[in-house]
């Protein structure tokens, strides 16, 4: 275990964070990346003398994830896990939606793990195999209103790595997929899009507890997971009733 690398993106604040620290103490080598490097360095620190290297980067920016994986590489020389953790909110009604601030979504969202998957998929070829975790939403699995940006990048992601597992099964590169509902973040302070009015009224639960969750997910390598029953049973229930769920968030979101 303690051998391990794992590239984690979105790692100096929230999810990531918490998850950094889950890493180092479990006694992994971690790739911290995230677009403030001033953050990142002070986390660094906070995790040494645990073997950590902070890369400041926008993974937004498309030749980013190449010198990412590079660097990755370099100082560790493979990387074992991939974590594509990083990611930004939208909110306001889909048929009046930013078509920008969609595009921008859109990109740190899906594309950009989309690239970082690319550019890691050869490591792990000659490596001989490799893990990918990508943090996704209950919302990307049953879309909610005001949310409909922010829910269809997470569905885009979640369905081309239906494609790439396939693709991929020869190459032993596994992929599992993290299901968080509402977490505990500065996260909707960050988000673009309209402020609605009901955010904030479901308190979620702590980025601590979904870091546990990635910690086992490296270790047992689950197709999809989730962290808490209810968000497993909103996620079952509402593909097994999907009429009585657009009912119930019509009435919620009224």
């Amino acid at each position: 275990m303690t051998a391990k690398t794992i590239l984690l993106t979105g790692a100096s604040r929230g999810i990531g964070r918490a998850a950094a620290e889950a890493f180092a103490a479990a006694g992994y080598r971690v790739a911290l990346v995230a677009r403030d490097g001033d953050a990142l360095s002070a986390l660094a620190e906070t995790l040494r003398p645990a073997d950590v290297l902070p890369i400041p980067a926008d993974i937004s920016d498309p030749q980013a994830a190449s010198s990412i994986v590079t660097q990755t590489t370099r100082h560790f020389g493979t990387v074992d896990v991939l974590i594509n953790n990083a990611g930004v909110g939208i909110t306001g009604a889909s048929h009046t939606i930013n078509m920008g601030e969609l595009a921008q979504v859109m990109d740190v969202n899906f594309l950009a793990p989309v690239r970082l998957m690319q550019a890691v998929v050869p490591e792990m070829q000659t490596a001989g195999g490799g893990l990918i975790i990508n943090v996704s939403s209950i919302i990307g699995k049953r879309a909610t209103p005001l949310s409909g940006g922010y829910c269809a990048s997470k569905a885009a992601l979640e369905h081309i790595v239906e494609s790439m597992r396939v693709e991929l099964t020869r190459d032993n590169i596994r992929f599992s997929t993290l299901y968080p509902g509402v977490t505990r973040t500065d996260f909707t302070l960050r988000t673009l899009g309209e402020p609605q009015p009901r955010a904030g009224r479901v308190r979620g639960v702590s980025a601590e507890r979904v870091a546990a969750q990635l910690l086992w997910m490296i270790k047992k390598e689950p197709r999809d997971a989730y962290v808490t029953l209810f968000d497993r049973v909103f996620v079952t229930s509402s593909h097994l009733f999907p009429r009585l769920f657009d009912f119930l968030l019509a009435w919620y979101f009224r």
